[in-house]
């Protein structure tokens, strides 16, 4: 039976909770074998997605509180990680992954549900892809490709700190307490036994995938990769990442289906919280509202998205300005 190669990289720097599994990618792309991988990081740190802008982390907020930053690989965007966190990482050859990435996505992401139930957490992969018990997100996940290799990362969150994960977030303080709000909700940890996750985790991956767990280690090659790795991950410039355009309104992702919106347009600003599509909470401002605000932000309770035209279109200049400013919420979602 073909191996799947294990590693118990056990606790490690911040840097190298990034940069490990990054080598090993590059090392299963050379053509090593395919590879599940755990590490917790030794302190707390904050994790740039690869396409997002730097300007999204509150940079100086995260060096007074000591927490170093590193853009990954992966997608996603400002995300607190700690020592509470058991991290693990499932990289294949990109021949072995379907093409579909709802498709790889479900495939590699199903074995970890069951390490999950295996060791007491009754979770599920729900339709949006995220594992979830009931309707709160209990591991955060990210995938991409790496030269020929595909790999996806996630957590088993013992304790989580959504304070300090919204306060890492370069907000203002009250789109800062709707993150916290809606994170407190969707978010929630599940401390189950590390320990039983990783055994339950090696075993229900080989069995998936129809590989036989093997223990193992870096190859030469992977850590001369690690190496080069932990350098560009140092780097200013890798942290500041290309030139991206100014974003033209702040979103805030919570879960799959659930994020903080704050917009603006000319003189009228819009923070929003919505859930499954809809609004379910909003705050607006406009100089010419005139007292109008509380029934404008009553009216978009419970409004789809793609339904905030219409109903601002009763409340004038102060409405066709907020529904400007929703409307640029939209074009990045």
């Amino acid at each position: 039976m073909p191996e799947l190669r294990v590693i118990d990289f056990g606790r490690v720097s911040a840097l190298r909770s990034q940069t490990l599994w990054h080598a090993l990618a590059y090392g299963v792309s050379a053509g090593g074998p395919p590879t599940l991988s755990f590490m917790r990081p030794s302190q707390p740190y904050v994790g740039l997605g690869y396409h997002r802008r730097l300007e999204e982390a509150d940079v100086d907020a995260c060096r007074e509180a000591g927490l170093p930053v590193f853009r990954r690989m992966v997608g996603g965007g400002v995300v607190y990680l700690d020592e509470h966190q058991q991290f693990f990482q499932i990289c294949l050859p990109l021949s072995s992954v379907p093409r579909s990435r709802e498709a790889a996505l479900r495939r590699l992401l199903t074995p970890a549900v069951a390490a999950f139930r295996a060791a007491g957490v009754p979770a599920e992969l729900d339709h949006d892809l995220e594992i979830v018990v009931g309707e709160a997100k209990i591991c955060g996940h990210g995938a991409a490709q790496i030269d020929d290799a595909v790999v996806v990362v996630g957590n088993l969150i013992e304790r989580f700190d959504h304070a300090a994960a919204a306060r890492v977030l370069a907000l203002p303080d009250e789109v800062r307490a709707e993150v916290v709000r809606l994170m407190e909700r969707f978010v929630v940890a599940t401390p189950a036994d590390s320990a039983a996750f990783r055994t339950a985790a090696v075993d229900a991956y080989g069995e998936a995938l129809g590989l036989e767990p093997k223990g193992g280690g870096l190859t030469a090659y992977e850590r001369e990769r690690l190496f080069e790795i932990d350098g560009r991950f140092s780097s200013q410039a890798w942290l500041r990442g290309p030139e991206r355009p100014d974003a033209q309104c702040a979103q805030v992702k919570v879960r799959a289906g659930v994020f903080v919106l704050c917009a603006e347009h000319e003189r009228s600003r819009a923070v929003a919280s919505v859930v499954g599509g809809r609004i379910e909470r909003a705050r607006v401002s406009d100089p010419e509202l005139n007292g109008a605000g509380a029934a404008l932000e009553e009216s978009l309770a419970g409004v789809a998205m793609t339904d905030v035209g219409s109903v601002l279109e009763g409340f004038g200049d102060p409405g066709r300005r907020l529904a400007t400013a929703f409307a640029k919420a939209r074009l990045v979602l």
